[in-house]
């Protein structure tokens, strides 16, 4: 259905860059929007460059649904292109709609057409905010897209403006390490698209050499290690590199890490606690002795795996208090708990466990 549509946007002045001095930050004040014609038209998918991927941040994936939807009901959301030289067009967003439609034997579709002026940063925000408001952005495009936009706009605007249009918080962190993350080789990046690597760690990686790097990924990329546990095996492996004047690759390059990543050494989930245990030893091998101490104690009053109640030590060992919880059914089943306990609290054996 043809049709006319202005795309309108706040171009960004170098003659006039007036700022707001009044908030006590750097932002840029609008200019007056300037209006682009953005007519609908059919264009020959044949005239669409599917091989510039200046405005594509996301893997192609499986299209077979949106192949489905456009067979079943035809293009609901015509896609962006820019006008380029030799009656050519260049996709701005909805790449991923084009490409279904060549795989469907199209020969035509119906799209939005910026004119040749129109700039960069314009056509990025016309990719922002195509795909902003239907879908979450993946981590890799979150950093592709971050990256991007600071080509264009001060780090002030990315981070209050385009930081929510990206799904995250308006934080001068996040912007860093996501531009920590784009520092990083393709392999790590694909880690963090997978889920399979956090900001923070990628961020901590960054800092690392090369040679560091590479030999951390096979962990990261084998072991299920949450975010948390991700930054924990990062900061371990660093402070015991530095405390034996190595490089953490040395470390990792040891028989008992490397043994770690055999597949027919166990699980991953065991790998991974293992991993933790023998990090925890490295770092602070007088905290893994008492804890040993600790749960063979649980294991010869017998309560190590008690069904109804569990004793937990200090946490890092540190103060007084041990943490004791308990299940149960009902006011009988407490009293004879709580009778077994006060059993266990006369023995020396449970005295010298509150001791380590």
């Amino acid at each position: 259905m043809p049709g006319n549509t202005r795309f309108f946007t706040p171009l960004r002045s170098v003659q006039n860059d007036k700022r707001d001095f009044r908030r006590g930050l750097d932002f840029e004040l609008p200019e007056k929007p300037v209006i682009l014609p953005a007519p609908i038209q059919e264009v020959s998918l044949a005239a669409v460059d599917l091989e510039d991927h200046t405005f594509v941040f996301s893997s192609f994936g499986d299209l077979s649904r949106l192949q489905d939807s456009l067979r079943e009901v035809g293009l609901l959301n015509p896609p962006w292109l820019r006008a380029v030289a030799g009656e050519r067009f260049q996709a701005v967003a909805g790449y991923k709609r084009l490409l279904a439609a060549v795989r469907l034997g199209w020969q035509e579709i119906t799209a939005r057409i910026l004119p040749p002026e129109a700039a960069d940063a314009q056509c990025l925000l016309v990719c922002l905010y195509d795909n902003a408001f239907t879908r979450d952005f993946g981590t890799l495009e979150q950093v592709l897209l971050a990256s991007r936009l600071l080509e264009h706009w001060d780090r002030e605007t990315v981070i209050h403006k385009f930081l929510p249009c990206l799904g995250l918080a308006p934080s001068g962190t996040i912007l860093e390490r996501l531009q920590a993350l784009a520092s990083l080789e393709e392999p790590l990046r694909q880690l963090a698209a997978r889920g399979r690597l956090a900001l923070p760690a990628a961020s901590f990686l960054a800092a690392w050499d090369r040679a560091d790097r590479d030999a951390a990924r096979p962990f990261l990329e084998k072991l299920p290690l949450s975010q948390s546990k991700q930054e924990e095996f990062l900061e371990g492996l660093d402070l015991v590199a530095r405390r034996e004047g190595v490089r953490p690759a040395r470390i990792l390059s040891r028989e008992e890490f490397q043994f770690l990543l055999q597949e027919d050494r166990g699980v991953p989930q065991v790998r991974a606690a293992a991993l933790r245990l023998l990090l925890q030893n490295l770092v602070s091998p007088r905290f893994t002795k008492a804890l040993e101490a600790f749960q063979t104690g649980l294991q010869r009053l017998g309560i190590r795996h008690h069904p109804r109640f569990r004793l937990q030590p200090p946490p890092a060992l540190e103060g007084p208090d041990f943490h004791l919880e308990i299940k149960f059914r009902d006011a009988g089943e407490l009293q004879k708990i709580l009778e077994d306990l006060v059993r266990l609290a006369r023995e020396e054996e449970f005295t010298a466990l509150t001791r380590i």
